[in-house]
């Protein structure tokens, strides 16, 4: 049960000068309440309005307080409101109280759209499901699935009451902690999977990993790493009752304080203890993970601290100087700008300024219900399926130049590929200048494994035309001089050198396809496309597909200065990477170290055996989780930049 103290405050901002220095961890505002929170801030989708719950010692109260400290809108409920509020996909704030109703509030006044009766107090938070599901526990014993229209799905009885909050995984499976000791997993539909006994109860929310583990804590004091079948694979033993929930470091580690005053950091494959420091404190709070690695962590004695993920150290502190009592048991919100967001029992919302890094985009689950809405919603499962289908991309090739283009295969046993170089093909489609005899030879390390000059003198082996169609590919004109082979690829490193038989130069189009014959574990997690980029048409313009059922991770990288260090001539001193969906522009970047995202952008090349850049080096990258489908990279020159440059595509595990 929640810690309380009343007290009863007039709403305030309080503003600081703008002449404080933005720092890192500075205070630029707060607000108080009227009351006291342990709820923790959710943000809307445009960054336009932080929301929170509020109690005093008789009602309770959802606000919505602007980015500048100014109070929208607060609506009053008969009981306390310490409940996080989820914000939906149309901006609906979802948020439970004491009066046994969860509320379903309009974002522009705080108008009540609905209200359900759960015939118990919540204190849990609800998730939102993919289908707008909404799940949370109550006071009656019981877990309630509740439509977006508010209709009760169905209930499911547990054996004590449910201050945890639950978590939804990509399947819909829907996890959920109880005071009864059990972690229980739920199906979509309302049916017990499996539930996992402790020795304790279990008040916080559980992690869901990468991988499908649910990581999550209890009063036994201990920190759990259990299987999406139910499974133990390891549990760790603090030295005090566990009620934060974990979150995950960008590369899985294990983050949690318990009660024994220390914050913790695991080894996410078998619970080993990377490290641990001292915040002389007991918290309840549950962490946050910012793009740049650092982790945001509030405490009982009102401090706010941020850690170095390599040991722990102290980077920064921030002292609410709050009377003893007043505890921080909100989480920290970590805005898309930067701006970290908490409450306190000492009444107050608090804003910090950041340094502009976000929560992290490769972390799992970043922060307490996993993103800055608090859905509570897993997005992305390793091994889900999600596979590259397809590199394609139309570049210039010079006079005696090449064209070069690499994938990575991994599987065991052999699959087929497809892979074109296109020159006279692309006449039909309105190309001047095309390349007029594209010569194509595919490596194995350093060793060529097949050439072809005419695709249809390819020899023995899986027609081209055939495979062509099964993949979706536009037909080659019969007697073209285009090139074509199909290969059986294990796994490995390849790379396509497309050129002019003669020598000349011209437009042409690369293509590598996953033919989808043979063993069905085999796939691309690499493409790469090394090219000239010049000014207005002669950008470097690859295209890929992402193929699966469910969102894959997904790292892009821009390569030019970083070139330089492998003896490549003229790199492209600036590049820039834009990525689309057909003609919609997804993002941009100027630089991988911009935007506070270089620890996560780090992590992930290390991951996926990228090799590495130098620090703060003008070479650009984005980290995306993207839905199956086909995408377009532009790789451009900043300030009238030309030169060589490399675009890479990984698929993350």
């Amino acid at each position: 049960m929640a810690r309380w103290l009343a007290v009863g405050l007039a709403v305030l901002a309080v503003l600081l000068s703008a002449s404080v220095r933005a720092q890192d961890g500075s205070l630029e505002w707060m607000v108080s309440l009227q009351g006291y929170t342990s709820s923790s801030p959710a943000i809307s989708a445009d960054g336009g309005a932080i929301y929170l719950g509020v109690s005093t010692a008789t009602a309770g109260r959802i606000v919505a307080v602007n980015p500048a400290g100014r109070v929208l809108w607060s609506v009053t409920r008969a009981d306390w409101v310490d409940s996080t509020p989820a914000v939906g996909p149309d901006g609906t704030i979802y948020v439970g109280s004491h009066d046994g109703r969860l509320y379903a509030l309009q974002p522009s006044n705080g108008a009540i759209r609905w209200s359900y009766n759960a015939g118990g107090f919540i204190s849990s938070s609800p998730a939102i499901g993919s289908d707008g599901t909404l799940y949370f526990g109550s006071g009656g014993f019981r877990l309630h699935a509740v439509a977006p229209d508010g209709r009760e799905r169905w209930t499911f009885p547990v054996g004590d009451w449910i201050e945890s909050s639950p978590a939804v995984a990509v399947d819909g499976t829907v996890y959920v902690g109880c005071r009864d000791g059990s972690l229980y997993a739920v199906s979509r539909e309302g049916r017990e999977r499996w539930r996992f006994r402790t020795g304790g109860r279990i008040d916080g929310s559980p992690a869901i990993g990468a991988d499908g583990t649910l990581y999550f804590g209890s009063t036994d004091q201990r920190m759990y790493a259990v299987a999406p079948d139910g499974s133990k694979r390891w549990d760790y033993f603090t030295n005090g009752a566990i009620f934060a929930s974990p979150v995950l470091g960008a590369d899985g580690s294990v983050y949690f304080a318990s009660d024994d005053t220390r914050f913790y950091a695991l080894a996410p494959e078998d619970g080993r203890l990377r490290w641990r420091v001292d915040l002389n404190s007991s918290s309840a709070s549950t962490a946050a993970v910012r793009g740049d690695g650092a982790i945001i962590v509030a405490a009982d004695d009102g401090v706010v601290r941020a850690l170095q993920p390599a040991d722990g150290g102290l980077l920064w502190r921030f002292d609410t100087r709050a009377a003893p009592g007043d505890y921080i048991e909100s989480s920290v919100l970590v805005a898309p700008d930067g701006s970290l967001y908490l409450g306190s029992l000492d009444g107050r919302l608090y804003k910090l300024r950041g340094n502009g890094s976000p929560l992290s985009t490769l972390s799992a689950w970043p922060g307490f219900r996993r993103d800055a809405g608090r859905t509570g919603r897993a997005v992305h499962v390793r091994d889900g399926g999600a596979r590259l289908l397809n590199l394609a991309s139309r570049a210039e090739v010079a006079s005696g130049g090449v064209l070069i283009a690499g994938f990575v295969v991994e599987g065991r046993a052999p699959r087929a590929y497809l892979v074109r170089g296109a020159g006279p093909a692309l006449a039909p489609f309105g190309v001047a200048g095309f390349l007029p005899d594209p010569f194509l030879t595919v490596y194995s390390g350093a060793t060529p494994l097949r050439t072809n000059d005419d695709w249809g003198q390819g020899g023995p082996g899986p027609s081209v035309v055939d495979t062509a169609e099964a993949v979706g590919a536009f037909p080659f004109p019969p007697e073209s001089r285009d090139a074509a082979l199909v290969l059986g690829l294990g796994a490995g490193l390849y790379t396509a050198h497309l050129r002019d038989a003669e020598g000349r130069g011209g437009v042409a189009l690369f293509e590598a396809y996953d033919a989808l014959g043979g063993d069905p574990a085999n796939r691309l997690v690499n493409l790469s496309l090394r090219g000239a980029v010049g000014q207005g048409e002669g950008l470097l313009i690859p295209g890929f597909v992402v193929g699966g059922d469910a969102p894959a991770r997904v790292l892009v990288r821009a390569a030019g200065p970083a070139l330089a260090a492998f003896g490549v001539a003229g790199p492209l001193s600036r590049p820039q990477i834009a990525i689309y969906q057909g003609d919609r522009l997804l993002r941009v970047n100027r630089g991988w170290a911009e935007g506070g995202v270089a620890h996560d952008v780090r992590v992930a090349a290390e991951a996926a055996g990228a090799f590495p850049w130098p620090e703060r080096s003008a070479d650009a990258a984005l980290l995306l989780l993207l839905e199956p489908g086909p995408y377009t990279l532009q790789v451009s020159g900043l300030d009238g930049a030309v030169g060589e440059a490399l675009a890479e595509v990984y698929l993350l595990r």
